[in-house]
């Protein structure tokens, strides 16, 4: 373990110095900041953004209070005064009883055209109950969907295919021969691999760190946290949305570790078999194939149970099928156990394929070493 431990700190090191490694982790966090201040801070204060414009109101005081939330009421006497006060600009509107009118029995003045805000506000709409309604709208499973998806697929494209062409410049440069003089070749993918872990979920925790500031500047964690609490209210949720979303994301953390080795072991020996960075690509390829269809699987068939059911056992689908069910479905807590271990059994099968090419392809220069060739004993 201590020869694993000392090329993992290599690795780490190595990446964090990188400069392509420093700017594009700065570029990433600081889109997901400004993707989370801009809409508050180009939006306005929210307070003003409720208020909806001034209305006249000839009839008792608050009588409309709770139906016109968002605008400023003031009383006007009479009929003729409400008319009066649209023409001089000194409110937006009035409401004046009409015995005549259908409806609520009111007519709404305006100078120029109806005020469309307040024509919702007053719209009647009847009472709807749901007999069996979502754990989750609409809107946010397709949030944590993206979100959830995104996230796995970009950092394990990022950190797979930087391992990747890692091992193909040691082995251009001929490094690999003097680090396997030290370590052998399986505890140097093993470094290689859980060092790119560490960084990679180093990247997740600097964007959440990123998300939350830009949503603290843009004034939104407030109103987030508000309506997150009403949410899981609703919901059930003891700690609102948090709550709601504390169990995914931990199951999220879980899935994302394990099959982030998996699918950087296969990157790494795949990359091995070649010995110049223009072929990474081909040899990269079916692996990122595994990680490209279930990606798109979850994003377009996320409405449909059936379909997600199988996808949060699939191995390569697991880490983002599984946590959103439990996110919008809720499900028994043997489930993710299960999906786990199939990916657990899944991540050693592929530690093994990507050890076995590793070990036999990495001293082996010149044209590209066949996958089938690579199976076999070391030359």
């Amino acid at each position: 373990m201590s020869d694993v431990w000392l090329v993992t700190e290599r690795e780490m090191k190595t990446q964090a110095r990188s400069r392509a490694f420093q700017i594009g982790t700065g570029l990433m966090v600081l889109i997901a900041f400004l993707a989370a201040a801009l809409p508050g801070l180009l939006g306005g204060d929210s307070d003003s953004a409720e208020d909806h414009g001034t209305i006249g109101w000839v009839g008792p005081p608050g009588a409309l209070a709770a139906a016109l939330t968002g605008f400023e009421i003031v009383q006007l006497s009479d009929a003729a005064a409400a008319r009066q006060a649209v023409i001089e600009g000194s409110v937006d509107a009035a409401l004046v009883p009409d015995a005549e009118a259908s409806g609520l029995g009111l007519t709404i003045l305006a100078k120029e055209e109806a005020p469309d805000e307040l024509l919702g506000a007053l719209t009647l709409t009847p009472a709807v109950e749901l007999l069996e309604p979502p754990r989750v709208s609409g809107i946010f499973r397709y949030m944590a969907g993206t979100v959830f998806a995104v996230v796995f697929f970009m950092i394990v494209m990022m950190f797979g295919q930087t391992a990747a062409s890692n091992t193909v410049v040691e082995k251009q440069t001929r490094v690999i021969e003097i680090l396997l003089a030290a370590v052998p070749a399986r505890v140097l993918l093993a470094g290689k691999i859980l060092g790119n872990a560490v960084l990679a979920l180093g990247t997740v925790v600097a964007l959440v760190l990123g998300l939350v500031a830009g949503l603290w500047v843009g004034g939104g964690a407030s109103d987030l946290g508000r309506y997150g609490a009403q949410v899981g209210q609703a919901l059930g949720a003891e700690g609102g949305l948090v709550g709601l979303l504390a169990e995914p994301l931990i199951w999220f953390a879980i899935f994302f570790v394990v099959a982030f080795v998996m699918f950087s072991a296969l990157m790494a020996g795949s990359a091995a078999t070649v010995s110049r960075l223009e072929d990474v690509g081909s040899v990269l390829m079916p692996t990122m194939m595994l990680a490209m269809i279930p990606y798109f699987l979850v994003i377009f068939f996320q409405d449909n149970a059936t379909v997600m059911r199988w996808l949060s056992y699939v191995p390569f689908s697991a880490p983002i099928a599984m946590p959103l069910r439990i996110f919008v479905e809720g499900v028994p807590w043997w489930e993710p156990v299960v999906a786990l271990a199939i990916l657990i059994a899944t991540t050693w099968l592929a530690i093994w394929v990507g050890g076995r090419l590793y070990s036999n392809s990495i001293l082996r220069t010149g044209a590209r070493t066949k996958f089938k060739d690579a199976f076999r004993s070391a030359a």
